[in-house]
């Protein structure tokens, strides 16, 4: 068992089956059968929502909903997300063929239970998906959502370019970005006003008919779901309105996700998808921006109630021992 732990992590550790050392007694072992190992691995481990609720974490009540998309077998799915907004620890998880309104209305239905079972109920953190923002109207109308503005500034660096664009592009994605990150709404407001001022005159009519069009969809990118992109404004609780992209758990399985490149079964390449995110919520970060989460993993920054399971998954000295351990039925 120890032995398929430690492959399983080295795995995942190096991105790649070359250089897993085994054991001497046991020797070299070939790609396919350490591959049935780490497939193998991933099977024992129990369901990610069992943990949760074993663990009987008492999740901060704000959460961020997002999808990550991949291909197995040349086909698109998508890894529809829940995680906590302050531990960034997984919250649940769902694979689906599509991102739209069924897929979101299943997984938050699914997972109903988890977020619901204590009374901390304060926001999610989404992107602007229309199918998103109806399941959650639906599903949770009592609490508030608030757009993600990682995501409103890549769209905006998406419409008109900062790096590579001239210099009308470098103006207006300037004043869209501060719009987006305004610590005010009235600071907002007047970022969107003086693109709406340019928008009206004379001088846009002389404007070369792309440069227009990226001006007009930049504002219509800054007022679609205005509303939900200043509700931080209203809750004092939203300090950061983003969802941690560039240390969450979006940007680690982006980095990762090429692991199942090849994949011809679905359900192989899921079990591979299981095995990273258990891999996220274990490994402890060593650089954050957050200097309170170094030395921690995102399953160790809940409020776990059971922390004496928490003590035994993490028990012993080796890297990979909290795989062994659940292994093990810890």
């Amino acid at each position: 068992m120890s032995l398929q732990a430690r492959i399983a992590f080295e795995y995942l550790l190096k991105r790649s089956l070359r250089n897993i050392c085994t054991a001497k007694s046991v020797g070299p072992i070939g790609k396919d059968k350490l591959l049935s190992i780490i497939i193998s691995v991933s099977r024992k481990l129990p369901e990610i929502s069992d943990l949760n609720r074993k663990l009987n974490i008492e999740w901060s009540g704000k959460f961020a909903l997002d999808g990550t998309f991949f291909k197995i077998g040349g086909k698109t799915f998508v890894l529809l997300i829940c995680s906590d907004f302050e531990s960034l620890d997984l919250a649940g998880y769902r694979i689906a063929k599509l991102e739209n309104y069924q897929s979101w209305a299943k997984f938050l239905i699914d997972i109903y239970a988890e977020l619901t079972k204590s009374e901390i109920r304060k926001f999610f953190v989404t992107d602007g998906k229309k199918g998103l923002h109806q399941a959650l109207t639906e599903i949770f109308p009592e609490i508030p959502t608030q757009l993600c503005t990682t995501h409103k500034q890549r769209r905006v660096s998406q419409i008109m370019p900062q790096v590579r664009g001239d210099g009308y592009d470098k103006l207006f994605s300037h004043l869209a970005h501060k719009s987006i990150r305004a610590p005010m709404p009235q600071i907002s407001e007047s970022y969107l006003d003086v693109l709406l001022y340019i928008r009206k005159s004379e001088e846009f009519e002389t404007y070369p008919k792309p440069r227009q069009e990226k001006l007009r969809k930049t504002i219509g990118a800054l007022r679609f779901q205005k509303s939900k992109l200043h509700t931080r404004y209203i809750l004092d609780e939203i300090d950061d309105p983003t969802t941690n992209h560039l240390e969450g758990i979006n940007s680690f399985l982006q980095e990762r996700l090429y692991l199942i490149r090849g994949f011809k079964k679905q359900e192989n390449a899921e079990l591979i998808i299981k095995l990273l995110l258990y891999y996220y919520r274990f490994h402890r970060f060593t650089s954050s921006s957050f200097k309170e989460r170094n030395g921690k993993s995102p399953i160790e920054l809940n409020n776990i109630q059971n922390t004496e399971l928490l003590t035994k998954i993490y028990k012993g000295k080796m890297a990979y021992s909290w795989i062994r351990n659940l292994l093990s039925g810890t």
